[in-house]
């Protein structure tokens, strides 16, 4: 290739030795790889000695050259601080020979050691992935990138991409690894099939396709925990070439996962199926995507400079974060590897005060009408980025003799005299949210989809920036700012409830940052009235959710007499449905419950409220009656009797036969690996006391299968008894009314 300039967009990068490999898809739709060599640094101080050792380390390696002085900023104190710049001769080996390495220098703490090298080279480049770029190239190698393109701009053009879907043809949750089911393929408006029988004719089918069609993006769905794998673990045998990626790679074929704690839930992440100078993304293990479509990455990727398949495996936490390293890299803040303040010391009087977290007022149990929605808007970062919380900001050493602002209740000084990281880096975030969000009310059709897809993308961002300040491994988190913030959350909430009150409104519940209240003859201007006076007291915006017909605040499963913060239904005055913690909003409800469920909410949505409500009442029986007609005469697809689990332990961890352990045992048996964080799903089959070893059937089935009528009459009973309860119904009478009335 000789000398050749254009405009394109910047679509995969990666690093490969001593160079950035850019992918760019031009503007005419062309393909063009590009390297650019790329030497970073990183940081690193301690006892002069030990600094030394590794330095001859790392040199005799080839791994870099003799080190230089250097000044960058500490974090906590904002003073500059001298270090060590280690120069990087080769980004392949580096980072895993430093893990081995740092444990013969415990005393020598490294910065900017540990991001990803493909980041580091955006944040010191001044690209992001997707940008518009115009380039210049020769033979192979970059001359010139120039961006064309911000990634705080709304409106943004993005690369014409080819597309193709890979999708297994037959149900494959519970297929044992490099067993190929029958896969269909959708490029160019045609679809095509191959049995998983025939090894060798599904491979060239594939090749040829992705030969002949060059996707940029192929679409999978469980791409990552069993089709690729199997695909080049097969393509391996029989030596026929299968090339999925643009670049020449080596693949290392690999069927483990992770398993991990997060929020108090064990989660399993897939092993991860990226391509080189091409996208794959599964469906099946990205969050994002299912949240935000493909539209929403690419707003993250743009925004966190994380490539975009990457992006799409990771969580929005690792969004943020990398969103802060790159604010710290370009105000010269030194990025640790570790996290470097521990949590300091407190009585038990003080964690009484301190770490309470939201602030949670229980609901008015039972049914009620005329009822309005209100919510702070983002709260959490807006406190963040209006009282200047950040990690390096909370008693600090230049405010702490009270200077700064004072937190209530836990009594912390913040900073007035420095921005935080983390305000400098959410504030552009809360303001490109907000004006998606007015592009949306203007906007028509597709175009109102675009921004909302978008919007939803930074939501999450700025949802998992708070838990992020908490999390004890962040690199950016402490957890004095955590608690800082749900104090201010708490005055606040208690202010918006003082303001309602004055203005004559009922408080019925209220949750973090959000308040149900309502009033004799409320209209809509009262509400957006108070939703201004309450921001302009709290400095928050708030927006109103909607004005409901009715909503239903039911109590505990246990305790009939105790209400629970998030276990609701109501309708809006739209129309629109709401429903938290009710069986259709459940994941280990049975789908043929929650249709159950939904259709009789269904009926009820069209009631403006008392009267009306009760007399669809005896609709509602009616349709939960005949859904418990067709259970008794076998009618129900098994399919949507399927119960769906998580596994907390392996399966052979398990002490006490329950349904998860003996549906997960089952499948060890037919030689499926499972992890903790993975679902099973599951029938109740009907059989004797004694044969308890197969009371739970795993799909796919050889025979037919009998299912427990008992036990799911007792979910749609109690699923009927949820939307039923405000007028007491309960779950046995219903059973016992079934009983009496259905056909033998």
């Amino acid at each position: 290739m000789g000398r050749k300039r254009g405009r394109g967009w910047i679509f995969d990068l990666y690093p490969s030795a001593n160079t950035i490999v850019l992918w760019l898809i031009e503007e005419g739709g062309g393909h063009l790889r590009l390297e650019d060599p790329y030497q970073p640094c990183f940081y690193a101080r301690g006892p002069q000695q030990e600094v030394t050792r590794l330095e001859r380390e790392l040199t005799r390696a080839g791994l870099s050259v003799p080190f230089r002085e250097a000044y960058r900023k500490d974090l906590w104190s904002g003073r500059e601080i001298r270090v060590e710049a280690i120069p990087v001769l080769d980004l392949e080996r580096l980072p895993r020979y430093l893990q081995r390495a740092l444990r013969r220098y415990p005393e020598v703490e490294l910065y900017n050691c540990d991001i990803p090298l493909e980041q580091l080279y955006l944040y010191e480049r001044g690209f992001f992935p997707l940008a518009h770029v115009y380039f210049e190239g020769e033979e192979g190698k970059l001359l010139s990138l120039l961006s064309l393109d911000s990634p705080w701009n709304l409106d943004y053009t993005r690369p014409p991409l080819r597309q193709m879907e890979v999708e297994p043809a037959e149900e494959i949750r519970h297929l044992p690894p490099g067993r190929l089911p029958s896969i269909q393929v959708k490029v160019g408006g045609e679809c095509w099939m191959w049995k998983g029988g025939d090894g060798e004719k599904l491979i060239k089918g594939v090749a040829g396709l992705i030969s002949h069609y060059g996707p940029d993006l192929i679409l999978s769905s469980w791409g990552d925990s069993h089709l690729l794998p199997s695909l080049f673990s097969l393509a391996q045998r029989l030596g026929i070439p299968l090339k999925l990626d643009r670049e020449r790679v080596r693949r290392a074929i690999t069927w483990e996962g992770r398993s991990y704690f997060s929020y108090g839930r064990i989660l399993y992440q897939a092993p991860s199926y990226p391509l080189f100078g091409r996208w794959h993304i599964d469906r099946r293990n990205s969050f994002l995507w299912e949240a935000t479509g493909l539209e929403g990455l690419i707003e993250l990727s743009r925004l966190t400079k994380i490539s975009l398949q990457r992006m799409a495996r990771r969580s929005p936490g690792t969004g943020i974060t990398s969103m802060q390293m790159d604010r710290a890299l370009q105000d010269g803040i030194l990025i640790p590897w570790n996290k470097g303040e521990p949590e300091r010391f407190k009585s038990a009087s003080q964690l009484l005060v301190a770490d309470k977290g939201g602030l949670v007022y229980q609901p008015v149990l039972g049914l009620h009408q005329g009822v309005g929605e209100i919510d702070f808007s983002s709260m959490y970062p807006a406190i963040m980025v209006r009282h200047n919380i950040s990690p390096e900001t909370v008693d600090c050493a230049c405010c702490r003799g009270g200077q700064g602002e004072r937190v209530p209740e836990v009594g912390y000084v913040l900073c007035q005299r420095r921005r935080g990281l983390v305000p400098k880096t959410l504030e552009p975030i809360l303001e490109k949210r907000r004006r998606y969000k007015e592009r949306m009310k203007e906007a028509q059709g597709e175009e109102g989809g675009v921004y909302d897809r978008r919007q939803v993308a930074l939501k999450w961002i700025l949802v998992t920036c708070f838990g992020y300040l908490g999390y004890r491994n962040a690199r950016f988190g402490r957890i004095e700012a955590h608690e800082a913030v749900t104090a201010f959350g708490r005055e606040k909430l208690l202010q918006a409830k003082e303001i309602a009150e004055a203005a004559g409104f009922r408080m019925l519940h209220a949750l973090v940052d959000s308040l149900w209240v309502q009033k004799e003859g409320m209209r809509e201007a009262d509400l957006l009235q108070l939703c201004r006076r309450i921001g302009e007291v709290t400095g928050i915006p708030l927006s109103l959710e909607g004005i409901y017909r009715w909503i239903a605040f039911l109590s505990s499963r246990l305790d009939n007499s105790r209400s629970v913060a998030n276990r609701y239904f109501g309708v809006f005055a739209s129309g629109e449905i709401k429903a938290r913690g009710i069986e259709l909003r459940r994941g280990d409800i049975p789908l043929f419950v929650q249709r159950a469920q939904l259709e009789m909410l269904q009926v009820m949505a069209s009631a403006k409220g008392g009267s009306e409500l009760e007399e669809r009442i005896p609709w509602i029986l009616a349709l939960a009656e005949g859904y418990a007609e067709r259970l008794k005469r076998g009618e129900v697809d098994r399919e949507e009797l399927l119960i769906c689990r998580t596994l907390s332990h392996r399966p052979e961890d398990y002490l006490q036969d329950n349904w998860t352990a003996l549906a997960s045992q089952e499948l060890e048996r037919q030689g499926v690996r499972l992890h903790p964080g993975e679902e099973v799903q599951f029938l109740l089959a009907e059989v004797e006391a004694k044969e308890k070893g197969r009371r739970v059937k795993v799909p796919p089935w050889k025979e037919e299968v009998g299912y427990d009528l008992s036990k799911y009459l007792e979910y749609l009973a109690k699923a009927a008894e949820t939307l039923l309860w405000p007028w007491g119904f309960q779950a046995q009478d219903l059973l016992r009314s079934w009983e009496g009335s259905l056909l033998p």
